[in-house]
């Protein structure tokens, strides 16, 4: 039998890789939400102990799971329509983790977007990880380093733009400072890039904080969002905002029947309210 090779990732480091185990749980039912046979692979190479504690393909699927995954099928479709307008263009995905979805996105439904360019920013230990397991990727770069550094924004600028940059359950995390920072430096350099990002309200966050893998770790929310338009204030022009059971009608078609009926116990659920995706464009400062 293989012996997996250990990984040495920080608290931060391993609460990004939550989505990639959401993805694979739901990848090893017999009707998934989103088929991604990658991110399945991927958990069977590190282990499922890795980013969240799941105990493997038998655990339960819990609702922020399922949220995650229609979260991730949300901003999927946003970067579709991005990439079928500029299929030249470059897409950056800030704090990566072990995103898969270049491979979703060129794998799936026949979409190829072959021009496209895409950039993958993470803290080293998870840009070691993903260059290790993901390593074929046509187009990628990878930047190692924090968000907060302007490294990944010098590599991004030689690339062909439009430019579209995806948080997911990213900046939640950083300090109310360090998100406003990110904005501003790509407003200065990338003024009229499209940012798709999610906001956390107080009300989702000091319940997130006591679950895994938050409450383990140590990690806090910093800053919350009420209402995305709380953020146009520093340079963003809200263009759409959307829960996890607010499902752009191409994504809802997409899904079986038994997905249809999440969405709309997702919309209902009281829990999940507060937490939102974005998509703005970045005015120029």
């Amino acid at each position: 039998m293989t012996q997996r090779r250990s990984w040495d990732l920080g608290a931060l480091e391993q609460t990004l890789l939550a989505p990639l185990h959401a993805r694979a749980q739901d990848a090893r039912r017999r009707r998934p939400l989103v088929p991604d046979p990658v991110a399945a692979g991927v958990v069977d190479e590190i282990g499922p102990e890795i980013g969240t504690g799941a105990t493997g393909p038998a655990a339960a699927p819990r609702l922020d799971d399922l949220a995650t995954v229609l979260r991730g099928a949300i901003l999927d479709h946003w970067v579709r329509e991005f990439l079928a307008t500029h299929p030249a263009g470059t897409v950056v995905e800030l704090g990566a983790g072990l995103s898969t979805r270049a491979e979703r996105l060129t794998s799936s439904g026949g979409d190829s977007f072959p021009g496209a360019s895409w950039v993958d920013v993470d803290l080293p230990g998870v840009t070691e990880l993903r260059r290790t397991l993901l390593p074929d990727a046509a187009g990628r770069r990878f930047v190692a380093g924090s968000i907060l550094d302007e490294d990944w924004l010098d590599v991004v600028r030689e690339l062909p733009g439009p430019y579209l940059l995806v948080s997911e359950s990213v900046l939640t995390l950083l300090p109310e400072q360090g998100v406003q920072r990110v904005v501003f430096t790509v407003g200065s350099l990338l003024p009229g890039a499209t940012l798709l990002m999610d906001t956390v309200g107080r009300s989702v966050a000091d319940r997130l904080q006591r679950c895994e893998p938050l409450c383990s770790r140590g990690l806090m929310f910093d800053w919350t969002c009420e209402d995305p338009r709380e953020l146009e204030p520093w340079g963003l022009r809200l263009q759409e905002s959307r829960g996890a059971g607010e499902l752009p009608e191409a994504v809802q078609r997409g899904l079986p029947l038994s997905g249809r009926a999440l969405a709309v116990a997702l919309r209902a659920a009281p829990q999940l309210r507060g937490h939102r995706l974005a998509r703005y464009e970045v005015a120029a400062v």
